[in-house]
């Protein structure tokens, strides 16, 4: 499991999440600025079968694009959410149960 969180501020009144589940391989920074989800190219999908050994169903492969960057996540699921939780509330505390 992955969680990729956006929190709340004096400006921001909900958190945004980025929840990933099944996640076999990734390759982003620990900060971004600004995300957007986008699909995978070709060659995005060939480079991560090369760094897998194996082939990858492109539903599986999600790119999170930032300051002009992509950042693959390789995983089962990939959904964003918003909440009120606290900082260090985690969403995904009822699912590792």
């Amino acid at each position: 499991m992955l969680l990729i969180r956006s929190p709340q501020s004096a400006g921001e009144p909900t958190n945004v999440d980025i929840i990933c589940a099944g996640v076999e391989y990734l390759a982003i920074p620990r900060f971004f600025r600004g995300i957007e989800i986008v699909g995978p190219t070709p060659a995005e999908i060939r480079s991560l079968e090369e760094i897998l050994g194996k082939e990858i169903s492109p539903e599986f492969v999600h790119i999170i694009a930032s300051s002009g960057q992509r950042f693959p996540v390789v995983a089962a699921s990939l959904k964003s959410e918003t909440n009120e939780l606290e900082i260090f509330e985690n969403p995904l505390d009822d699912l590792m149960l």
